[in-house]
């Protein structure tokens, strides 16, 4: 609830009655800048460990891509030969335990344990090994002593000052509205636009959305130009159920009940509207939502109410919800990244920059 308001008040149209809370807010926020300034400046001791470490990271709350960008990255890495450890904190989970676990022995956990978004990336990287604490560093520890891997992707540590880095890459989604970038809780940055600067890799994510994607990338050059910059859109090629997987072609002329609960909502809605033939209804739940039968229910209804043929969401979602019968198909938007300049130029410059060599089977 308290993040639905929120969303509200940093979406308001200028004058509205939404100023006034977010007057507190903008009042937070310098707060809150305080503290992101005190957190870099007094972190702990750098935490080293042997094999090399990717953070894949982003200056904002909120989806923009990341975790499509660590699967990529994963899989593309792994189709070249090396054993990848990948770290997360498990977000939405409900249990603090640390968990470290090959992914074939992860997928028959509940995302409870676990979080949606280890499930989800689990269950495409079948060759991964997974490393879930509350401290990242711990996890990076936990992995790098129990597991002989070649490279650990470290999902979500741009601010995680106290762990060593040998390359930190951000994404940066386009897509979202620039009255939103301001510091949190004001609006979504999780610190100023300029620690851009520490980013060795950036991906700008969702270009297609972008009115002038030549200013943002020369805006973003001027802030770190010795980045490696990649232009990145998100493609759906196909959508994918318990059951079958069909080409998004099939979505042309259905009606399609959309639900997810994401960080950025608007673009998988703007997403689903450019490849339907109509949405029945958009419902946009809090990021990580929890489903339970009465928020079940309620989706159905509404797909009944209006006849839905089918009812779509993201994967991350569809792993949370288990032998529910909505009277209609359930599928997920499968996501595939185009990479402007291809993945060859990115996986070269990650297997020179980090000296990566692989594992001997």
């Amino acid at each position: 609830m308290f993040e639905r308001i929120w969303k509200k008040i940093i979406r308001r149209e200028k004058f509205s009655l939404w100023a006034v809370p977010a007057l507190c807010l903008w009042l937070c926020s310098f707060a809150y800048r305080l503290i992101v300034f005190l957190n870099r400046k007094f972190s702990s001791t750098l935490v080293h460990v042997k094999k090399p470490v990717i953070s894949i990271g982003n200056i904002t709350v909120g989806g923009t891509g990341k975790t499509t960008t660590v699967m990529f990255i994963a899989k593309t890495l792994m189709q070249e030969g090396y054993r990848v450890g990948i770290v997360s904190r498990g977000y939405g989970r409900t249990k603090k335990n640390d968990i470290i676990e090959e992914s074939y022995k992860l997928i028959s956990r509940n995302p409870s344990e676990i979080g949606d978004e280890v499930l989800f990336l689990a269950k495409h990287l079948t060759d991964a090994v997974f490393s879930i604490s509350e401290s990242k560093s711990q996890a990076v520890k936990n992995l790098d002593e129990q597991f002989d891997v070649d490279v650990v992707i470290v999902d979500d540590a741009f601010q995680h000052f106290n762990l060593y880095r040998d390359i930190d890459i951000i994404t940066y989604d386009a897509a979202v509205d620039d009255n939103l970038m301001k510091m949190f809780p004001y609006g979504i940055l999780r610190e100023p636009k300029s620690s851009i600067k520490r980013a060795d890799i950036i991906i700008i994510t969702r270009t297609k959305f972008h009115k002038n994607i030549n200013e943002l990338k020369n805006q973003i050059e001027s802030l770190n130009p010795n980045a490696d910059l990649y232009l990145a859109s998100f493609a759906a090629t196909e959508i994918i159920s318990e059951k079958q997987t069909l080409p998004v072609k099939y979505l042309e002329d259905k009606s399609v009940l959309i639900f997810a609960g994401i960080g950025n909502f608007r673009a998988f809605q703007r997403q689903a509207q450019a490849l339907c033939a109509d949405i029945d209804e958009a419902l946009e739940f809090s990021d990580h939502q929890i489903y339970d039968n009465k928020l079940l229910k309620h989706i159905k209804l509404l797909a009944d109410k209006y006849d839905s043929d089918l009812i779509l969401t993201t994967g991350k979602d569809l792993v949370k919800i288990e032998n529910f019968d909505f009277g209609r198909d359930l599928y997920y938007l499968n996501q595939v990244i185009d990479l402007d300049p291809g993945e060859e130029r990115l996986i070269d410059k990650l297997e020179k920059k980090l000296n990566l060599k692989k594992a001997k089977s």
